[in-house]
């Protein structure tokens, strides 16, 4: 990862950037995750509840469609 500084152009700007594209790449929830040691039931059942999460909200949005439909 990396951001050219142009002739010019405040810091400011370049840090934007900077940390806008590391926002892109995850960098600051990779370094979270990293950080401390997580057993591995933690990590499934966070998966797990991020899974149902997604699944919940896609069944809504099917619910809304299918009402949309009448």
């Amino acid at each position: 990862m990396s951001i050219i500084v142009h002739k010019n152009e405040p810091i400011d700007n370049a840090l934007k950037r900077l940390h806008a594209e590391a926002i892109r790449e995850n960098v600051f929830n990779t370094v979270n995750d990293k950080r401390y040691f997580t057993k591995l039931a933690e990590k499934r059942s966070e998966r797990k509840r991020e899974w149902k999460k997604r699944k919940k909200r896609s069944r809504s949005a099917k619910r809304k469609m299918r009402n949309k439909g009448l």
